[in-house]
């Protein structure tokens, strides 16, 4: 027959069960830690990145950038539309136009943003333009966002020329 006598030192026991605890927590903490200041700035976006506007957004961006402009004031954005000019403009100014559909009949209005740039009278009304600049507060008719523009490029006309109404 065989006898195992086991003896166990529950003392022993409980501090190696708080040490494993302490170790945990410790190792628990460094991971939070790790996480608020190293890991969370990597996967944010550049302050610097422009928010790409496309085509099905483009009405809605307008929409909701004339209604609460203070919230898109110093953001950066990228636009693409025709240059449009209306007589009463400064020589550096120029829509970022868009045709926007209104009814089933091919009823359309011209639609856009309000742009700024240097170089803007580079660029042909009617020629389609690739732009990224930054929303600030001006004065057209009325207190409007307007795109200081920091880059502009021609483009080719996209497949898709026109924009629809916004959503609600």
């Amino acid at each position: 027959m065989f006898i195992c006598n086991f003896k166990i030192n529950i003392k022993k026991i409980w501090k190696i069960c708080i040490v494993i605890l302490f170790i945990s927590i410790i190792i628990l903490i460094g991971f939070a830690i790790f996480k608020i200041f190293f890991a969370s700035k990597t996967n944010l976006p550049e302050e610097n990145t422009a928010i790409e506007i496309t085509s099905d957004e483009y009405t809605n961006f307008l929409k909701a950038s004339h209604e609460s402009i203070n919230n898109y004031i110093g953001k950066t954005f990228k636009l693409t539309g025709y240059v449009y000019r209306l007589p009463d403009f400064s020589s550096n100014q120029f829509v970022i136009a868009r045709t926007m559909v209104i009814n089933d009949n091919m009823g359309a209005v011209i639609v856009g943003m309000l742009s700024e740039c240097d170089t803007a009278q580079n660029y042909e009304s009617g020629s389609w333009i690739e732009a990224t600049g930054t929303i600030k507060k001006g004065n057209y008719n009325g207190e409007i966002p307007i795109l200081e523009i920091s880059s502009v490029k021609t483009i080719k006309a996209p497949d898709e020329e026109f924009v629809y109404m916004p959503t609600d």
